[in-house]
């Protein structure tokens, strides 16, 4: 009996919590549990544009993507895995909230990002960092 509980108590541990595929503008998300998408604008900018953020546990990611096509070519290439590195900061430009934050800048094909992170009091840097791997981003189609 105590080894069938154990067995028990080990896959669901082992089985993650199922997470809601999200998509819009060519952008998509995997939205764990207890995670919402936010359907307001959270900053006075319109370049860059807001495209997605998420609220969670106290925390909000935002990704913002810039109109300014010509400067696209100067944003890092996306890495393999996000780092939230150095300590949180107050941004200046644009932020969707007045806290400390991370903000990072990726390009991913030819589209250019900001993205904000805020951990807040119960929001924990890998659920943040899960939100930001999971991206799929579709290339802006080509002009003319």
């Amino acid at each position: 009996m105590r080894i069938a509980l154990v067995a028990l108590a080990a896959l669901s541990l082992a089985v993650p919590a199922s997470a809601a595929r999200y998509e819009r503008v060519g952008i998509s998300v995997d939205v764990p549990p207890g995670w919402t998408v936010v359907s307001k604008q959270l900053s006075v900018c319109t370049n860059p544009v807001q495209r997605l953020a998420l609220r969670g546990h106290g925390a909000l990611v935002q990704l913002v993507e810039t109109l300014d096509y010509a400067y696209v070519n100067r944003f890092p290439a996306r890495p393999r895995r996000f780092a939230l590195k150095g300590a949180a900061q107050y941004r200046a430009c644009c932020p969707p909230r007045e806290a400390k934050g991370w903000f990072l800048s990726f390009r991913d094909g030819n589209r250019g990002f900001y993205a904000y992170v805020y951990l807040g009091e119960r929001g924990t840097r890998a659920e943040a960092l899960g939100l930001l791997d999971s991206l799929r981003i579709r290339a802006r189609p080509a002009s003319g």
